[in-house]
């Protein structure tokens, strides 16, 4: 029996929902473009804050809060329905394009900071966990990082202010930080990078942060990190 769900207005969720059989949803790049299309479309008949998302091939991740009494299911549902239908017709298939329905976690207070660091850093995460070799230079770390600043399909470059999207609810997930904007965005990209190498992640937690070719860097779990916790000035 499936557990029920209780959505109600101030709740905070993460939500996920992959592919059947881990299967792509997204096959090009206009594939991308459609979805993030049709978010907008079905923000306006169900209106909810998303605060981070991220998209990759095979599923997607979302910080959602819900803002009135209609539930993020009939966002998420509506918007997964619509998409799916169009994957299929472009596409020649039949079936389900996601698999069952959507996982949804609620979050505490505590948790919406690293969890959108989480989301927004989820390629990054997958790609390092992947890797073979425990030891990951610096350069290669880097490396990720600015590409994940360069990403258009998920919202991390909107909580560094390096672009818009029409999407994310950015300021919230920042005022967590900082009440300094400019502030936030750029201690925002250091927590990041903080918990990334920390172990913070269970992805990541086999990983040293090495310099060169084998002089371990110290990768600590950042000492401060209950600072973020409550609003700082």
């Amino acid at each position: 029996m499936r557990q029920l769900r209780k959505f109600y207005k101030g709740s905070f969720w993460h939500i996920f929902s992959r592919g059947v059989a881990k299967e792509n949803i997204f096959h090009r790049k206009e594939d991308f473009i459609f979805y993030l299309y049709k978010i907008k479309e079905f923000l306006k008949k169900y209106p909810v804050n998303i605060h981070a998302y991220n998209l990759l091939p095979n599923h997607v991740h979302y910080l959602i809060e819900q803002t009135s009494e209609v539930p993020p299911s009939k966002f998420i549902g509506s918007l997964h329905t619509s998409f799916g239908l169009h994957i299929n017709k472009k596409y020649s298939r039949v079936g389900h394009l996601f698999q069952d329905r959507f996982k949804a976690e609620q979050l505490g207070e505590n948790a919406l900071l690293p969890t959108s660091i989480y989301i927004n850093l989820n390629k990054v995460l997958e790609k390092l966990q992947r890797i073979n070799n425990q030891n990951i230079s610096k350069s290669i770390l880097t490396k990720l990082l600015e590409e994940a600043e360069r990403d258009p399909w998920n919202s991390y470059p909107v909580h560094l202010g390096l672009r818009e999207d029409g999407i994310t609810q950015d300021k919230f997930i920042l005022s967590l930080v900082s009440n300094n904007i400019k502030k936030a965005r750029q201690e925002y990209r250091k927590l990041a990078k903080d918990l990334l190498v920390s172990g913070y992640f269970l992805k990541t937690r086999h990983l040293n942060i090495v310099e060169g070719q084998g002089r371990d860097c110290p990768s600590p779990v950042p000492q401060n990190y209950d600072r973020y916790q409550s609003k700082k000035n």
